[in-house]
């Protein structure tokens, strides 16, 4: 008759360990696929408002027009990522161009145009205050790009069966920009 089988405590445990690392494993796939996706969407979305302040930088003047044509190189620079939508279906995202205007008394906003879903505030775009302090010179402007993805990064981490907890909140860059030849402090018209 053969030997029979003995019990061995080693016999499961690969399986075993094998079923807690797999979890493991998926976790971390998901996460790095998460950091790509919003890094590559940060970028893309840094590129866009520093190439749409520069295009808008080289005007001697603006008008209505030309606004608009702003508005539509950045949805064409930042492809296939949203710069601007209207919200309905396609995703949320928002472009505001301004310039901000040096005076004796501090900033104060020239004037300021936005494109795309509202319900995305801007934090630099459309207001007098610059980020860090800064302050324009009497007498000179800046140009203010900002671009808002509401592509909130972590969605899939933090659903219920994972963290359970909100990520940050929307992608959001933007550039200032100096203007080269005139102040843009104002525009031919009302607003794209």
């Amino acid at each position: 008759m053969s030997l029979s089988r003995r019990a061995d405590p080693r016999r499961g445990a690969a399986a075993v360990e094998f079923a807690l690392l797999v979890p493991l494993l998926i976790l971390l796939f998901g996460a790095t696929a998460e950091i790509v996706i919003h890094v590559r969407t940060w970028f893309r979305l840094e590129r866009t408002a520093a190439e749409t302040a520069n295009v808008a930088t080289q005007f001697d003047a603006l008008a209505p027009a030309d606004v608009a044509g702003l508005f539509d190189a950045a949805k064409a620079i930042a492809a296939p990522v949203l710069a601007w939508s209207d919200g309905a279906g396609t995703g949320r995202a928002r472009t505001v161009i301004g310039v901000v205007s040096g005076t004796a008394g501090g900033n104060a906003l020239a004037w300021s145009c936005s494109r795309g879903d509202a319900g995305l505030a801007t934090q630099v775009a459309g207001r007098a205050a610059l980020p860090n302090g800064f302050t324009v010179p009497n007498g000179q402007s800046v140009l203010v790009v900002e671009v808002i993805n509401a592509a909130t990064p972590w969605s899939v981490m933090a659903a219920p069966i994972f963290f359970g907890t909100t990520g940050p909140g929307p992608v959001r860059t933007y550039a200032i920009v100096r203007p080269r030849t005139a102040a843009l402090t104002t525009i031919g018209g009302a607003c794209p």
